[in-house]
């Protein structure tokens, strides 16, 4: 354990004067959580938490003349708004008892930093950082600046290890989400869960069942992007096959042979379209299944059908007019779909990497030139084929047959020649 250590992290200026603005009040004040982690791992922290000893009502004082958000304030959480950038503040807390192992059943402030410490999931996530730099009285040294990191957050970071912070079954028991947390930041980090972790992670992985699904959705999604979910599937199957029925774990392991072969490929630099992570993880289902193994997660419409696009199309092939092929592909599922696709019929070994290069210059080929492949994009209309006697569902038709003869390059995207066919083709 190590408690203070002087390092120096860049802070963005509205995060310090958050910090300042505390610690000139009377109140400690720390970075907290992820944003440490990632500063210390030498990645930009995606957003900033402090941690003070104030009270909800003493921070409102603090920041009287600063936007505020009372983001949670019974919670003793408020957000500052400074120069664009959102800075949460949150009051030093300890959590009651966790009676449904989701959340707990009641939240006390605390005096003291190892209080609010102790209560973290992991230990990486459980540093604190205050630079030494705030005060105008010059007082960098302060036996209060620096890192405060007291379960060896720092060492798990160099050893690549994601620990729980005290026993992690009772970590896990308090919620079962963290179950998830775990699996998702050693895919993300491309870290390995200590071997107490891991065994809890299998053996309370029914703690899962009591969590939202929605909750569940979010960190899944996040760990399927990450450079080590082919690890992470492959290390933890039943958990993965608990939480998303029909899936076997044999299902979940061939997925993961899967991400383990982008990983390798893209060396971590180009994480998996949203879609294809999930077309990958659902590949062995039928697409009835797929759906309702998706409907579970309670997606969007558009992301179900992102990914349900991708598997009815498991076996789609170029024919000899390619061009056709992917203008219809963009035509249907939107611009950037052909390329999606070719990249996961690809990695599941139904495409080569010829035909999936041949894809990508064709829809850049389409892109740049801006070839017809939508109806509006028609040099004829509605009120067109309407002035020629066309009504209904008829206009529709006939627009989408000219638009069919367009993309195979059968008929010129031009007013007469158009109104030409339509003329011949109406019944």
């Amino acid at each position: 354990m190590m408690k203070n250590e002087q390092i120096c992290l860049s802070v963005p200026a509205p995060v310090s004067f958050v910090l300042s603005r505390l610690r000139r009040s009377g109140f400690p004040a720390y970075l907290v959580g992820g944003c440490v982690r990632d500063a210390l791992m030498g990645r930009a922290p995606g957003d900033y938490d402090v941690t003070t000893a104030a009270r909800p009502d003493e921070m409102l004082r603090v920041f009287a003349d600063c936007r505020v958000v009372e983001t949670g304030l019974k919670h003793g959480t408020l957000t500052v708004v400074r120069e664009g950038m959102n800075v949460e503040v949150t009051t030093y807390r300890v959590d009651g008892a966790y009676s449904d192992g989701r959340r707990p059943d009641s939240v006390s402030f605390a005096d003291r930093l190892s209080d609010d410490l102790s209560r973290r999931d992991f230990t990486v996530n459980a540093m604190a950082y205050a630079p030494g730099d705030l005060d105008e009285d010059g007082d960098a040294d302060s036996p209060d600046r620096g890192l405060t990191d007291l379960f060896g957050g720092r060492e798990d970071l160099e050893r690549r290890v994601i620990r729980c912070v005290g026993r992690a079954e009772e970590r896990f028991s308090e919620d079962g989400l963290r179950i998830l947390r775990a699996l998702r930041f050693a895919s993300v980090l491309r870290f390995e869960c200590d071997p107490e972790c891991a065994a809890a992670v299998r053996s309370m992985a029914p703690m899962l069942d009591k969590i939202s699904r929605e909750r569940i959705y979010a960190e899944l999604t996040k760990l399927l992007g990450g450079a080590n979910a082919g690890d992470v599937l492959s290390s933890f199957a039943p958990v993965f096959a608990r939480i998303l029925p029909p899936l076997t774990e044999d299902a979940v392991t061939r997925a993961a042979s899967v991400f383990r072969k982008n990983a390798a490929e893209a060396a971590g630099s180009d994480p998996l379209p949203y879609a294809v992570r999930y077309a990958v993880l659902l590949d062995s289902l039928p697409e009835a299944d797929a759906a309702r193994a998706m409907d579970s997660l309670k997606p969007s419409r558009d992301e179900k059908r992102g990914v349900l696009n991708l598997l009815a199309r498991r076996e789609w092939r170029m024919t000899e007019n390619a061009r056709y092929d992917v203008l219809a592909l963009m035509r249907d599922n939107g611009d950037e779909f052909p390329e999606i696709l070719a990249r996961f019929l690809r990695l599941t070994g139904r495409m080569g990497e010829e035909d999936e290069s041949a894809i990508r210059r064709e829809a850049a080929s389409i892109l740049e030139g801006d070839d017809c492949r939508r109806t509006a994009q028609l040099a004829v209309d509605g009120r067109d084929l309407g002035a020629m006697g066309f009504r209904g569902a008829e206009i529709g038709e006939t627009l989408r047959s000219l638009l069919d003869r367009v993309m195979r390059g059968e008929l010129a995207n031009e007013g007469d020649a158009l109104l030409e066919e339509a003329r011949r083709i109406r019944p």
